[in-house]
């Protein structure tokens, strides 16, 4: 769970949703919006509304109260619509099931083998939520984008055919997928940034997203999000948080939203997140957009 969610969840209760026998998708509330009765139906109705009725939940509550928390989650669980085949306790280093209390095992994720699943799946865990907010930050060593970088770029790009960005970018992005680590040069970060106000450019990104590249994007485009001066970086946010939504990891999307907001304007990929997140649209909702994508630019 805290590998889906990008941070160990505190004080939560955290509702993974199980389709066909996987992991369709998660989302998490905090435990005191739980403890409040028909809170949790609330908050999760917009979720949980896209799941098909095969749909079954694993809920896990997370706190210090080892008496109060099973309560919490046998309440959520009865709020909620889908049936719940699982529900599961952390408390105080140890965990176990709501029904059967007396089996307790010691909870120390970063010592399973899940952990090291994940980082082979470019997964990772922070602390707490506010280390995934800190992802949105400038880090003191990266400079930000010339003026000169920027505007030398907004002229190529000014110069392109439509076909002719959407080629650019997507032999840009080709490019940082295949190496490792990321090898962007000024002019390459300063020509994405530059790219995502093109429409057809902005098409590429969509049909280069998936689960196999999401991982690989978000870094990429908090790389150029960190690079862009603050008024120019909303794209390149809300292009980190929809390859967060892909990579599995919810809460990348409600962080960027969250910087999006500090950031102010309005951008089509503020808008397209802001949509998906208002609907709890599932990963999968992609497969189905590009394949309209793809039948329109045949």
């Amino acid at each position: 769970m805290p590998y889906l969610l990008g941070f160990h969840p505190t004080d939560s209760v955290a509702v993974a949703v199980i389709e066909d026998s996987r992991i369709a998708c998660v989302a998490r509330i905090d435990l005191a919006d739980a403890r409040v009765p028909g809170r949790a139906a609330l908050l999760l109705g917009p979720f949980l509304d896209q799941v098909g009725a095969g749909g079954r939940l694993a809920l896990v509550g997370y706190g210090d109260d080892p008496a109060e928390v099973p309560t919490v989650v046998r309440g959520v669980a009865a709020e909620l619509p889908l049936p719940a085949f699982t529900e599961l306790v952390v408390c105080r280093g140890r965990w176990w099931h709501v029904d059967r209390p007396e089996d307790v095992e010691p909870y120390d994720p970063a010592a399973s083998r899940i952990a090291a699943e994940a980082a082979y799946n470019g997964l990772t865990a922070r602390p707490t939520r506010s280390d995934l907010e800190g992802l949105f930050r400038r880090p003191s060593r990266v400079k930000r984008l010339p003026d000169a970088a920027l505007k030398a770029a907004a002229r190529r790009v000014d110069g392109m055919t439509p076909q002719a960005a959407r080629l650019r970018l997507d032999s840009l992005l080709e490019a940082q997928l295949k190496g490792a680590p990321m090898t962007l040069t000024t002019r390459e970060c300063a020509e994405l940034l530059m790219l995502l106000d093109v429409p057809a450019a902005r098409d590429g990104f969509w049909l280069r997203l998936g689960r196999d590249t999401a991982s690989a994007l978000v870094d990429l485009w908090l790389y150029v999000s960190w690079r862009a001066p603050v008024d120019l970086s909303l794209g390149a946010v809300c292009a980190a948080g929809l390859a967060g939504w892909q990579s599995g990891t919810g809460a990348l999307v409600t962080v960027a939203l969250e910087r999006a907001d500090g950031i102010g304007g309005w951008h089509p990929l503020w808008d397209l997140l802001t949509r998906i997140h208002g609907l709890a649209l599932p990963p999968s909702a992609l497969d189905e957009i590009q394949a309209v994508m793809a039948i329109e630019s045949a």
